[in-house]
């Protein structure tokens, strides 16, 4: 029989079970009748994995050509019904005086940069969690024509050399990758390289979050 105010969201439930070792029915079937429940699940990074959560690293250094400007992209197939969210982007200015970086996000093109960079089983945060991301990770060096944008510029930042820039702070600024969207870092300036590091964190899409 189903209850009153049915939770169908299973991943809160598995959470609760797998983290206090609970048996037998979800411990958490129902939500109260009146506006109270306080919602803060997080407790730590530690905990992100129960959660249904998947974390991954990664570094990429990319030199382009004299005429091509460097770019690496994560794109999140469409086909993959996963959320993600971007927690770390910092760049490394170490060759040049003064770079402006540009993060670019959208889903305008859907293709990927000249060279496919296949992520080391090595990439994730917790050895626990699913070995390899579900997102394309690129890059353009050398010769080869940048891609189009995937969509507007939604932030950039400069770093004088030897130094490095954080594109997020807080975490109200971690950027999501819907499926069919794709983030990029831009080098504005030909022939420059082009350090970025990325931290995000992946999960299934529940149904009730597949349209706002």
């Amino acid at each position: 029989m189903a209850r009153f105010n049915e939770i169908l969201a299973g991943r809160y439930n598995r959470y609760l079970q797998k983290l206090f070792q609970l048996k037998g029915g979800p411990p958490a079937a129902q939500l109260a009748s009146e506006v109270m429940p306080v919602f803060q699940f997080f407790t730590g990074v530690e905990n992100r994995v129960l959660e249904g959560w998947h974390r991954y690293g990664l570094l990429m250094s990319i030199t382009a050509g004299a005429a091509t400007n460097s770019l690496v992209r994560l794109r999140n197939p469409i086909t993959a019904n996963v959320i993600a969210v971007m927690e770390k982007l910092t760049v490394s200015n170490n060759t040049a005086g003064n770079v402006i970086y540009a993060v670019r996000s959208g889903n305008l093109s859907a293709a990927d940069a000249a060279v496919i960079n296949v992520m080391a089983n090595t990439g994730r945060w917790d050895s626990r969690g699913q070995l390899a991301s579900v997102l394309i990770i690129s890059s353009n060096s050398a010769s080869v024509a940048t891609p189009a944008s995937p969509g507007s510029t939604k932030v950039q930042g400069n770093a004088l050399v030897g130094t490095a820039y954080d594109f997020i702070n807080t975490l109200d600024q971690e950027m999501l990758i819907l499926p069919g969207d794709a983030v990029d870092v831009f080098m504005g300036t030909p022939a420059v390289s082009l350090d970025v590091s990325w931290t995000w964190r992946e999960r299934a899409l529940e149904d009730s979050e597949q349209k706002a």
